[in-house]
């Protein structure tokens, strides 16, 4: 109960939580990356093994594998899976369908569409989330944001 937790807030809700003891990676305001697993949190500074820094001077966290799952990503699942599935169900269909033996181009045009448009929002995003526009934050276990490691 007593470790702070660093937090990121967007609109009243967390979207990435840091405890003690985590490994931390960020870029800086001016543009130099540090890392390093945090010993300690203040309200002012984060004290990791390599260096101390200032939570004003960060402007991106790591936070591949921290991210919650949404919308956007789902709809890129559904694009992606359904792509493959629409070409997979052609494919079945030129089988069982007498006289149906030719390559639909279109078919495999608009699976190709659906599945690269899928893959792209699926699999291109940047593994670190800017501070801009956020809060960043230290907390201790008396804020309504505190969650027990």
């Amino acid at each position: 109960m007593a470790q702070k937790q660093l937090i990121l807030l967007k609109r009243e809700s967390v979207q990435v939580r840091f405890t003690e003891g985590e490994y931390l990676r960020c870029k800086l305001k001016n543009k130099e990356k540090r890392e390093g697993k945090i010993m300690e949190l203040t309200d002012t500074q984060i004290i990791t093994s390599n260096d101390t820094l200032s939570i004003s001077s960060i402007e991106s966290l790591y936070v591949k594998g921290k991210r919650k799952v949404n919308v956007t990503r789902g709809f890129g699942g559904l694009l992606f899976i359904g792509g493959i599935g629409y070409f997979a169900i052609d494919q079945v269909n030129r089988l069982i369908v007498k006289g149906a033996d030719e390559f639909d181009e279109q078919v495999a045009l608009t699976s190709l569409a659906m599945t690269a448009a899928g893959a792209a929002i699926l699999f291109i995003h940047s593994p670190y989330k800017k501070v801009y526009g956020h809060t960043l934050k230290t907390i201790d276990y008396t804020s309504r944001f505190y969650k027990l490691p």
